[in-house]
């Protein structure tokens, strides 16, 4: 993998002073050019909006991939795909060499490779409603143009730059822009790791033209944003993908984002292109413990998961409830283990009773796959719902409980009754309810507000019935004291599962 050298923002102060150009030796001769391993950049170039021939025109789905056969010209100018034009050079007209593989082979004999360059770029893209192509489209068609050929010299930039591309000031999407991905100067010369590599290049360059930042680390839990296209951290590698998950900006270490808080860089793109369908399957899972054989349910349900996107969580389900679940294993310097195993410790409250087990795996876009159900025996057969858990009926020696069904607002007992699996309120009333954030609009239901119960959380109940208010947040966020204190003394915010006496 390919560390950077420099930070971001002094990379582009150094790109602007080159005024040289260095063109690539003829295919027939070609020397090596590659950059040496650790030291390339991948560069986003903050762009004035009126550098861009049609800002804030309505985005093309469409990808070219240019591989420059036979070599292919870029000028100066305002940033206009169709005209060849970028302000990404230095002045005057630049010849790019064509795409060579790790062979330094251009031509049929790069074909292989480049393919699946090509393939690579389809599946990273899949989600979103876009077209890869390496055919030209025809001439007044807009479209997105990935340079993945030639050396950086070849355009007047420094020798350690692996791709280059412009980024609106505003973060907003630009159409018929170029971005420059130099696969010449990639190090690697086996063929997944190269492509692998310049996929990545080619596919941050590409997303910076659409708004995207640099990624730094995921928010939910500090992981390092490696497995993410936008990312400039090498400590994980395999295929990367955009995901579906809010991150800190950055490059060598977290920083604010250019254009908002967080970047989360599957729904960027989403809110760009719409909704695609992505081309890798959902995840692999199997059962390993208990064994086919087995007939008692242990501690521990051990299953096997994987995908090339990578799993993200696997669940538990017993008796068609989730009642416990797993974080998808850690990539590593290959990506993600592909199956990973998995250990899921089975909960204390579940009742003994005839038990049929299945896990579920998900990757971080939600599509998920069943492993085959594996009946079991926990302890022994309920003979009654008085052994079961509040709420359970026991029918053939199963413990279990009806589909969900309470909506919002109604009645319940048990959080296991509602669709949103919460239960809470007060001794008096228990309702079916959601969590929700204070003083946000829209955060609950119509006739419900949102009661704060710690800073920056809530749920969503009925409101005082003095506050002359039924919508969200018409309690300006004031804790709503005595249906809170009753709820944290009555432990009914989080409601445990207790058996029946």
């Amino acid at each position: 993998m390919l560390r950077l050298s420099v930070p971001i923002w002094l990379a582009v102060t150094a790109v602007s002073l080159v005024s040289t150009v260095a063109l690539a030796e003829p295919n027939d001769a070609p020397i090596d050019p590659r950059i040496p391993e650790g030291t390339g950049r991948r560069i986003a170039v903050p762009t004035p909006v009126d550098q861009f021939v049609t800002p804030h025109a309505q985005i093309s789905g469409t990808i070219y991939l240019e591989r420059c056969k036979g070599g292919c010209t870029v000028n100066r100018g305002a940033n206009d795909a169709r005209a060849m034009t970028s302000t990404i050079p230095t002045p005057g007209a630049h010849s790019i060499s064509e795409y060579r593989n790790g062979a330094l082979q251009s031509g049929a004999a790069a074909d292989d490779e480049w393919n699946a360059v090509v393939q690579c770029m389809k599946e990273v893209y899949s989600p979103f409603n876009v077209m890869i192509t390496d055919v030209k489209p025809a001439a007044g068609v807009s479209y997105h143009a990935a340079i993945i050929a030639g050396i950086p010299q070849e355009v007047g930039l420094g020798a350690d730059i692996l791709g280059i591309a412009p980024l609106a000031g505003d973060c907003s999407p630009q159409d018929n822009v170029i971005s420059f991905s130099f696969a010449n100067a990639h190090p690697q010369t086996e063929t997944v790791a190269r492509v692998q590599n310049v996929c990545w290049t080619a596919a941050q360059e590409s997303a910076h033209a659409f708004g995207l930042d640099h990624q730094y680390a995921f928010l939910s839990d500090n992981r390092s944003a490696c497995n993410d296209p936008m990312t400039y951290r090498v400590d994980c590698g395999g295929q990367k993908f955009f995901r579906n998950d809010n991150a800190s900006c950055g490059e060598f270490q977290a920083r604010q984002c250019r254009c908002g808080a967080s970047q989360n860089s599957h729904l960027k793109l989403l809110s760009v292109f719409d909704a695609g369908r992505s081309i890798i399957p959902p995840p692999t899972v199997a059962i390993t413990t208990p064994g086919a054989t087995e007939t008692q349910l242990g501690s521990i349900v051990a299953a096997t998961a994987g995908s090339r996107r990578g799993v993200a969580r696997v669940e538990l389900y017993l008796n068609n409830y989730k009642w416990a679940e797993a974080k998808g294993a850690s990539f590593g310097q290959n990506g993600q283990p592909n199956p990973a195993p998995y250990g899921i410790q089975v909960p204390a409250g579940v009742p003994n009773s005839v038990v049929d087990v299945k896990v579920r795996a998900y990757d971080d876009l939600e599509n998920y796959t069943d492993s085959p159900v594996l009946t079991v025996t926990k302890g022994a057969a309920c003979t009654s719902a008085a052994t079961c858990v509040k709420g359970q009926k026991c029918e053939a020696g199963k413990c279990f409980w009806d589909p969900p069904s309470g909506e919002i607002g109604d009645a319940c007992t048990f959080p296991q009754f509602c669709l949103s699996g919460i239960c809470t309120g007060t001794a008096e009333q228990q309702i079916c309810t959601q969590d929700c954030i204070p003083g946000v609009a829209d955060s609950c239901p119509s006739g419900f507000a949102c009661a704060q119960t710690s800073p920056g959380k809530g749920i969503c109940f009925f409101p005082p019935e003095d506050s002359g208010c039924c919508s969200t947040g018409g309690d300006r966020g004031v804790p709503w004291a005595q249906l809170v204190f009753a709820m944290l003394t009555l432990g009914l915010l989080v409601r445990p599962w207790r058996r029946r006496a």
